[in-house]
């Protein structure tokens, strides 16, 4: 029951690590070149986002401390 408690833990860490990246990411990177689009037209998020190796890095340290961080909570 711990292992599944903690993989949990991870997965919801690495939910929120990645909600967090894109937002960041988007804010930071994407939103200041976006040119002045008329009222009404839709704008996309592009999803290359995720191919990223940076992306690919948080999320698999977000998992790994949530993780471990609930492990070491109940097994001790």
């Amino acid at each position: 029951m711990i292992y599944v408690k903690s993989v949990l833990a991870g997965v919801a860490a690495l939910v929120v690590a990645s909600v967090l990246y894109i937002y960041i990411y988007y804010a930071f990177f994407i939103r200041p070149e976006l040119p002045k689009v008329p009222p009404g037209t839709a704008v996309g998020l592009d999803v290359r986002v995720f191919n990223l190796p940076f992306f690919s890095l948080i999320a698999l340290l977000a998992f790994a401390i949530g993780f471990y961080w609930e492990f070491r909570r109940a097994s001790g």
